[in-house]
């Protein structure tokens, strides 16, 4: 099918010669052009997948957050690989320094105000208790105490041995 004879021009009478090569010669350039035409024209019909973008296939947040932990781990690492280089450089001992220095407060002055006041309510109040004189009186509870044993012993069956006087001892509370 790649001869041109039967293209443009057929001829009514078949001739020979010059013409006829002529014809041919057309004929081949009709056919090659519209052969070229031919490969160079586009479906009408998309098959391709449609166009894919970038953002739709990358989480953009997750992998920022990904490589923010990163580089907290790295500097954590760094932080944890000096400690152990100046532990390793030192030969042992104990550092008890405390570097803490406690910021100024805001309510220090109400606070000492406070606190004052309550050292003198307590000095006030110890002041107070060692000048009263105590109402409880130990000899006078152990003459009960005597009178309650001999009550107890004439209500036994089997009455209570006498304490001598060397083993009762006064106690001083006071």
């Amino acid at each position: 099918m790649n001869r041109a004879d039967y293209l443009a021009f057929p001829a009514i009478v078949g001739t020979t010669g010059q013409y006829n090569n002529m014809r041919k010669m057309w004929d081949g350039q009709h056919y090659k052009y519209h052969m070229d035409r031919m490969q160079k024209t586009k479906q009408m019909v998309d098959n391709k997948a449609p166009r894919t973008y970038l953002h739709c296939h990358l989480n953009m947040k997750k992998i920022q957050m990904e490589q923010e932990r990163l580089m907290e781990l790295e500097r954590d690492n760094r932080l944890l690989v000096s400690r152990i280089a100046r532990t390793m450089g030192t030969k042992g001992g104990l550092d008890n320094w405390n570097e803490y220095q406690a910021k100024p407060s805001v309510n220090a002055d109400l606070r000492n105000r406070e606190l004052v006041k309550i050292s003198l309510e307590n000095q006030a109040i110890l002041k107070k208790i060692n000048m009263t004189k105590s109402v409880y009186d130990h000899r006078t509870w152990l003459d009960d105490f005597k009178v309650t044993r001999g009550y107890m012993n004439r209500l036994l069956k089997y009455p209570e041995q006498p304490i001598l006087p060397k083993q009762h001892k006064i106690l001083n509370l006071v």
